[in-house]
């Protein structure tokens, strides 16, 4: 078995995620008493979560830093556990000098979306993701067409955000999506475009199938680890 390796607490509550998913789909295709070998570099997020949308630079600048500090451990592929943290890695990329696969979460989505046939979708995200464009860009330039929310509804998740990075889930937090998502019940998809979302929306909750980039990128890397891709 090869070694995922993760760059996480990006921020940490949706790291948790990741850990527990990547080790159930070993757990689920070897069977016993297997687990996923992993590498959790987990960072300080606060330089880069305070300069999303403000300065650009300084956040490429940590990423690159931290993705050196976890290559040299020699995982065999990676992991950003951050959806936001792609638009840097598009960056950076060509600076790290590393032929070491990254799970690409956006690209990831739109090859599922394009394998799904799903055309039409709502992508929820944080404020800063639907205003910069980096992820619907890479989904429209696929052929996918993207709706967001209203400024409003933004505006109201950017602070059940702010609660899902203290990992402080409520009730609340999930009914309001999934009343939100019930408004564009007309899209053949919902695109969970925040790290943190998936604590609050899934397909129980959601009228619309959930797209879930942790769920991809832990698939992708799984199948990578055990020779299945």
């Amino acid at each position: 078995m090869k070694t995922i390796g993760l760059l996480g607490g990006t921020g940490w509550s949706s790291t948790i995620e990741y850990y527990r998913l990547l080790n159930e789909l070993v757990a689920e295709r070897l069977g016993g008493y297997h687990s996923a070998k992993i590498l959790l570099k987990s960072i300080d997020y606060h330089d880069i979560m305070v300069n999303y949308g403000v300065n650009h630079d300084d956040v490429a600048k940590v990423l690159e830093k931290e993705l050196q500090e976890l290559i040299v451990l020699k995982p065999d592929c990676i992991v950003i556990c951050c959806n936001s943290l792609h638009k840097y890695y598009d960056m950076i990329k060509l600076n790290l000098a590393s032929d070491i696969p990254v799970m690409h979460a956006i690209q990831l989505v739109a090859d599922h979306l394009k394998t799904k046939k799903q055309k039409k979708v709502l992508l929820l995200a944080t404020k800063f993701t639907m205003e910069d464009g980096f992820f619907s860009k890479i989904l429209e330039d696929n052929g996918i067409q993207v709706e967001i929310p209203t400024a409003h509804e933004q505006d109201k998740m950017q602070k059940i955000h702010v609660e899902l990075m203290h990992n402080v889930v409520t009730q609340e937090s999930r009914d309001y999506f999934s009343n939100l998502i019930t408004k564009y019940k007309n899209l053949d998809a919902v695109v969970l475009g925040c790290t943190e979302y998936p604590l609050v929306v899934n397909n129980e909750n959601s009228i619309l199938p959930v797209v879930d980039p942790i769920t991809l990128q832990s698939i992708s890397a799984v199948n990578y680890a055990l020779g299945l891709d």
